[in-house]
């Protein structure tokens, strides 16, 4: 069909980008702004807690620390021993 639009010097042979590409740069767009609003979200949401990690009291922060520590730990150690090296032939605790 394109073939025939070039050969009768038609005007739409002129345009031959496909209507779904302006779907594509909305997409893009929509997903630049959610990373934005992702970013912007994690940063508002550390001032709060910056505020209550300031105004308790030693003993409650260092178990709030350890609390975040120990479920740290808990979800990295199986997340890297399944990323293992990402190469031939190493061990899966190369990173840790």
């Amino acid at each position: 069909m394109e073939l025939e639009k070039i050969e009768d010097g038609l005007q739409d042979s002129v345009n031959l980008l496909e209507p779904g590409n302006k779907t594509k740069s909305v997409g893009a767009v929509k997903i630049i702004l959610m990373v934005l609003l992702l970013n912007f979200c994690l940063i508002v949401g550390t001032i709060p807690f910056y505020i209550y990690m300031t105004t308790i009291n030693e003993v409650t922060k260092e178990r709030f620390l350890d609390f975040i520590l120990v479920g740290g730990s808990l979800i990295s150690i199986p997340l890297l021993y399944s990323l293992g090296d990402l190469s031939k032939n190493r061990p899966n605790f190369y990173y840790i």
